[in-house]
């Protein structure tokens, strides 16, 4: 994609973003285009008492879009058939709408947000323009040094345009937020004309003309004028245009006032895209759902590889622009600005600066190595490739020599560099034991900050597994490939068809052919490969996340790191039944760094909103890290919600501050940024007794779970707050002297004294969890110690399990689960689909004490943290969906105020009971479902909402100092 623009005094005003010459996104807008045209009635919608009418308009919308796409994927590529509307038109059989947008009287009837323009068919439309936006966004921003607002789907929203009486105007309108613009649909005989800033774009109806998007800066006004030819359009509507909104920017003061979008227009800023609500769903008619979003994700993730899936082999040979011109490479790096017999470590000219190892070539491997540091600026776009490795054992390390000097690297690095060396010119390479002072503390912490610049600016990651002592890479990386072969759709790969149901278990035949290839050697050769240490490293995260490309290195041999990324995501589905007891489980981590790039792209719906703290709380446990503060700073350079790497980041890296420090300040910020208390529920303080030393509500992100945490997947549906907000703007939310105190507001529910039977409540709190009629889907118990096994081959094996009187079931949850689609409890309780569901994980767990606690709220009973104590009281804390359990405590200078021992599940507080028992749920403002599932009805725009305006005192509401 480029990006270009024209500069107006204080900054570009307009910018426009090409696309044409990427193939997916043109296929992406240009089958949103036509789907909008298509009339849905003329679809397979069934009969209402027989199929309900939100499944039935999915199945058509799935099918109809399959159809489309496959369509622009299959016509030839010679010239621009596909994407010439007249082309499509004259060749479909699908009924097209005429006239598209209506007729007069149905627009002058239409409320904001209704009639023709926004049925519910395009209403999936609309949503799923953030596909288009987001690839859009990142070329921008990777294009311009300048400031972007971040794109965080699902802010997308839709203009239509009108034309008065009088025929042409000028509208004036004025951008809340940077913006970027398409069109769905243009009149024909119109065009439609941008002025901003002395810059001007017209946009005319012709569609295989739209192969870019417009972006506006906020607050700047814009001039849209309409144009018609013909004469026809007249009081009609002439445009529709879909906008991706950006991060919000304060307009100048009055800019908006008085401003309209033109006669016969509708600001449809509500006009999500639609989605079938359920009785546990929150209506939000801004949250998007796409096209079935397994399918989407399983074409991303072939997408991802690019060509690498149609060769699919490996020890292929991988280019490098510059590679074979050692000169130009070498003037390049400025290798004269650093002598020989300079320091090794001089300071850094500026913060863009960084240092390349030039590593000189070698015949034979054992040949020691000879390296030289240089001094670059990224701004001059030096070629390099950046080393993504383990550091291995910090007592394990060797001298390099480097310069006139010698450098202690771990001998994992060593190993890597003698191995990747040319043999008949030089290496240029980004290390981080060796180009960075490690020594230098500052040093340090700034090159962190840069980390995404220095790996995105990488012309490829070299991912070094280790030495394959035992010979297994060649075996495994042919393994790798039979199962991408065996996988892949058949076709074009930019199809749709293909993908469909791709994430659910494969088939018997799909099974066998991988088993004629993938034998038992094979499959251990797997094992070990998804088991190198490489793939606990925490910092690969973002070092594969970032990298444009990558090749993963297992001593002499190499594959494509895609290759490696399909495999791993074929193991979280289809290899659950690919060799029954025996699931390759630590192909989870592989699975989640390739997918995590991918996320936002997709709109997968359980990554729609990539809050750091769900990413942490994911990754507990998980992966390991030397120093437990780059538990923070490895994810910084990464584009979560509430941390922009390029504007502001959560937090600078600072490694002169204690793990402690680091720790409650990232949880501070991601309470501020989250606006919900999610991160709570990363908090485990085991069966021990909670440190007084540490903020009790501040995660050790270091540590492993004892549990997986409840609230940290929105799958669960759990709503204990009733939609009471947290405001972390609140003068009291953070002490400005004290970082270890936090004061919530919240309803005081009840005390927990310890239980003397806790056997006889084991009934209740499984039928809860287990319910296939409330659908509770937990996966969290911090009283019991938790035994991972996945699914049983033999039904009489599992039932003999389930019959023994230490084990109990408490769990039906997979990880991270079907993207948000429901199950029930006899999905998974069945051992033979547990295996087959993918993802899925079956887990027992096995009472280590008796630590059950029995509540005073009307007989309830619940589970409760280990660390729970006679005491103790369970709380409902606004803005968090589960409750907590809280300890009365006395600081050490006197003061009162309670420390936190983690969250717990008490059936009768997760759906907002005891918001509603307090009166602070109105009357008219909610509903429940038969099962007792909350659903609120949003404030009306304009109408004050009361939750912003909760006093302590009324209603029974709390503050807790908690410290």
């Amino acid at each position: 994609m480029a990006a270009n623009a024209q500069p107006s005094g204080d900054g570009v005003s307009l910018r426009t973003v090409d696309f044409s010459d990427n193939p997916a996104v043109m296929q992406v807008s240009t089958t949103l285009r036509r789907l909008w045209l298509v009339d849905p009635s003329s679809l397979r919608i069934g009969n209402p008492e027989s199929e309900p009418q939100e499944q039935s308009l999915e199945k058509a919308f799935r099918e109809v879009t399959f159809k489309i796409g496959n369509w622009i994927a299959q016509t030839p590529r010679a010239g621009n058939d596909r994407w010439l509307d007249e082309v499509w038109r004259a060749d479909t059989d699908l009924t097209l709408l005429d006239p598209p947008e209506g007729s007069q009287t149905e627009i002058d009837d239409s409320e904001p947000g209704q009639g023709p323009i926004f049925t519910p068919f395009r209403r999936q439309v609309y949503g799923i323009y953030n596909h288009v936006f987001w690839d859009v966004y990142l070329s921008l921003k990777n294009a311009t040094e300048e400031k972007i607002g971040e794109f965080d789907p699902p802010n997308t929203t839709v203009m239509v345009l009108g034309l008065s009486d009088g025929g042409s105007e000028a509208v004036p309108h004025v951008f809340s937020t940077d913006t970027f613009v398409y069109p769905v649909w243009i009149a024909p005989g119109t065009t439609l004309t941008f002025s901003v800033g002395g810059q001007e774009k017209t946009l005319t109806p012709e569609g295989h003309t739209w192969r870019f998007s417009l972006w506006f800066r906020a607050g700047r006004l814009v001039t849209i004028t309409p144009k018609d030819e013909t004469g026809e359009r007249a009081g009609r509507v002439v445009a529709v245009l879909v906008l991706g909104q950006c991060e919000a920017r304060p307009p100048p003061p009055g800019a908006l006032d008085g401003l309209t979008i033109g006669h016969g227009g509708q600001d449809a800023s509500d006009a999500g895209a639609w989605r079938p609500q359920s009785d546990g769903d929150e209506a939000n008619p801004n949250v998007p759902v796409v096209w079935p979003e397994a399918d989407h994700l399983a074409r991303a993730i072939f997408l991802q590889a690019g060509g690498a899936v149609d060769r699919c082999g490996f020890d292929e040979k991988f280019t490098v622009e510059g590679e074979d011109r050692p000169e130009d490479q070498l003037a390049k790096l400025r290798l004269d600005s650093q002598p020989d017999d300079s320091s090794l470590y001089s300071p850094l000219p500026d913060n863009n600066s960084i240092r390349i190892l030039v590593v000189e070539p070698a015949l034979a491997k054992d040949e020691p190595l000879r390296t030289r540091l240089v001094v670059v600026s990224l701004d001059d776009k030096p070629s390099y490739e950046a080393i993504s490795y383990t550091w291995g054992d910090p007592a394990d390390k060797t001298l390099l020599q480097c310069n006139s000097a010698q450098v202690p690297i771990p001998r994992n690095l060593e190993n890597a560099l003698k191995q990747l060396r040319h043999s008949n010119q030089p290496r240029f390479v980004w290390a981080d034991s060796v180009c960075i002072n490690q020594e230098d503390i500052p040093e340090r912490g700034q090159q962190v900050s840069i980390m995404r610049h220095i790996y995105q600016k990488a012309e490829r990651v070299l991912v070094w597994l280790g030495l394959d002592e035992q010979n297994q890479a060649n075996t495994a990386f042919t393994a790798v490939c039979d199962i991408v072969r065996a996988w892949r759709p058949a076709g074009d790969r930019l199809g749709f068809s293909g993908y469909a149901g791709l994430l659910e278990p494969m088939g018997e035949d799909g099974l066998a052919r991988v088993r004629g290839a993938v034998d038992q050697k094979a499959w251990e050769a797997l094992r070990a490969l998804f088991e190198v240490g490489y793939f606990r490293r925490f910092w690969i995260i973002q070092e594969l996340a970032l990298g444009s490309s990558a090749v993963v290195f297992w001593g002499r041999h190499r594959i494509a790191w895609g290759l490696i990324g399909i495999c791993a995501a074929w193991m979280m589905s289809s290899g659950w039944t690919f060799r029954h007891g025996e699931p390759i489980t630590a192909a989870y981590n592989a699975f989640l760094i390739y997918v995590l790039p991918l996320a936002k792209r997709s709109g997968i719906s359980a990554f729609s909103k990539l809050d750091l703290s769900l990413v942490l709380g994911s990754t507990m446990g998980r992966f390991d890290s030397t120093d437990a503060r780059d538990r923070i700073y490895a994810l910084l350079g990464m584009p979560f919600a509430g941390n922009d790497p390029e504007g502001q980041p959560l937090l600078q890296p600072d490694y002169s501050r204690d793990v402690r420090s680091v720790y409650t300040q990232a949880a501070r910020r991601i309470l501020e940024q989250d606006r919900h208390l999610r991160v709570l529920s990363a908090v485990q303080h085991g069966a021990d007794d909670i440190d007084p030393s540490y903020p009790s509500w501040v995660p050790r992100w270091d540590q492993p779970p004892s549990a997986e945490p409840l609230a940290l997947r929105d799958e669960h549906g759990y709503y204990a707050n009733g939609g009471e907000l947290f405001r972390p703007s609140s003068p009291s939310t953070f002490t400005a002297d004290d970082e270890s105190l936090l004061t919530l507001t919240g309803l005081v529910c009840s005390t927990s004294p310890p239980n003397p039977n806790p056997t006889n409540l084991t009934t209740p709190l499984l039928t809860a969890l287990n319910s296939e009629t409330d659908q509770f889907r937990a996966s969290w118990s911090a009283t019991l110690e938790r035994f991972t096994l996945f699914g049983f081959r033999d039904p009489a094996v599992q039932a003999e399990v389930f019959g023994r009187k230490e084990a109990m079931t408490v769990s039906i949850c997979a990880q991270p689960g079907k993207y948000g689609t429901p199950r029930v409890a006899g999905e998974v309780l069945d051992g033979e689909r547990a295996q087959g569901d993918h993802l899925g994980e079956f887990l027992l767990y096995w009472r280590e004490r008796a630590s059950w606690r029995e509540g005073e709220l009307d007989g309830l009973v619940g589970l409760g943290p280990a660390a729970t104590r006679e005491g103790d009281v369970v709380v409902v804390l606004f803005g968090g969906v589960v409750p907590f359990v809280l300890r009365p405590a006395e600081r050490a200078d006197g003061r009162r105020g309670w420390r936190l021992v983690g969250e717990c599940f008490v059936p009768g507080l997760m759906q907002g009971e005891a918001v509603e028992r307090a009166g602070l749920l109105a009357d008219g403002t909610f509903e429940r479902g038969e099962t007792g599932s909350l659903r609120l009805t949003p404030t009306p725009q304009g109408v004050p909402d009361p939750r912003l305006e909760r006093k302590v005192g009324e209603h029974g509401v709390v503050a807790f100092e908690i410290w």
